[in-house]
């Protein structure tokens, strides 16, 4: 291989806040040979590790996991019935394309009961939610 510069392979990337971006975009103009703000930073980089790296910031400690709320696990559990009636509405409707005839009224409105009895859970957590 010949003896050129060496590749830059790897990949550091950290965000700036406006005002941290604004300090080095000034530093980097003010130099003799202004320097783009990557640049600038990959040399200020270089700098402090040949001379002191600063030691990092301690880890953020991250919030414990906490359990969903019951608003949370009572829509899990209506999601679970609606699946439950959208199965029985799906066969209800195969039967009826098979046959061409529809199943007997009582089947149908106890589906349609069901359906209500869903909604109106899913409105009692809404309004739970949105009470508070």
């Amino acid at each position: 291989m010949p003896d050129g510069p060496e590749r830059r392979l790897h990949v550091v990337s950290f965000r700036l806040t406006d005002t941290e971006a604004a300090h080095v975009d000034a530093a980097a103009a003010a130099m003799r040979t202004p320097r783009s703000r990557q640049d600038w930073c990959r040399a200020a980089a270089l700098h402090l590790a040949k001379t002191k790296v600063p030691a990092p910031p301690p880890p953020r400690q991250n919030p414990a996991r906490r359990l969903p709320k019951a608003d949370t696990r009572a829509l899990a559990a209506v999601l679970g019935q609606l699946g439950k009636i959208g199965s029985n509405v799906n066969q209800i409707a195969r039967i009826a394309n098979s046959t061409k005839c529809l199943p007997e009224e009582a089947v149908l409105r106890r589906a349609a009961a069901e359906i209500a009895d869903a909604a109106c859970q899913v409105r009692r957590v809404l309004e739970g939610i949105h009470g508070d």
